[in-house]
This record gives C-alpha cells, structure tokens and sequence, in this order.
C-alpha cells in the first residue's frame, strides 16, 4: 500500500473522531518499502493529541515505531503510547510498548492511532461543564 493511502486512511479516522475542531497530517515515503506519518489533532478543549509512525509497506503494513502523544491545552502530559526502548519500561510485560501516564509507565497493548483518538476523545472536556 503506498503511503499517500495509508495517510488518507489516517485523515479519515481523525474526520471520524468526535471533538476534533482541526488537525494537521504530513507524510513522507521512505524507498523502497517505508514512509513516515505525523501530525496531530485538536479537540474541542484545546487538548491535543500528537503522533507519528514510522511503518514498513511491503509486503504488509508494519508499524515498526510508534508515538501518540495527548497533551493539555497548556502542554501537560495525559498519555503518551509508543515503543521506544525506554529503559524504565524495561520491567513492563508488553516491552517495548509502553504508556506513559503522568511520573508513571504503564503495560500497553500498542493501540492504534485510531484507539489513541478515541480515548483521547473520550477524556475530552465538555464546553460548558
């Protein structure tokens, strides 16, 4: 599947994703068989969620590395899902995935950019409540 696709795909599950006011994508096709995805998506609370994949194409889709980032309108941590070789997540049964909550690691399944928008979502505030 050629990137361009791929990102298509993305794009669409952000326009799916309730709460979200904008957002930003960019791709790059990393030849022969790779291409990276970033960008992020602003919800209605001004929090943000950023991310990036680094995937491998052919013969299927690989995510090989992964971030999803979910910040407060001012920048503070909510979560943050990837599978970078953290030693201090070392100890955790799903290494190298790995959240990241707060001062704290916990275990992770590796969700999907589509999950990580949905819980983000989820844990949007309501204007006006």
């Amino acid at each position: 599947m050629p990137i361009a696709d791929y990102a298509s795909r993305i794009g669409s599950a952000i326009h799916e994703t309730p709460h979200v006011v904008s957002h930003s994508l960019a791709y790059e096709d990393r030849p022969p068989v790779a291409g990276i995805v970033r960008g992020s998506a602003a919800f209605a609370d001004g929090s943000v969620l950023h991310f990036k994949e680094f995937l491998q194409l052919s013969p299927t889709i690989t995510r090989l590395k992964y971030a999803y980032q979910y910040v407060t309108a001012d920048g503070r941590l909510i979560f943050r899902y990837d599978n970078a070789r953290d030693p201090a997540a070392r100890r955790l049964p799903s290494y190298p995935h790995h959240k990241h909550m707060y001062n704290d690691l916990h275990t992770s399944s590796g969700p999907t950019l589509t999950e990580a928008l949905h819980e983000a979502a989820a844990l949007v505030k309501r204007i006006g409540k």
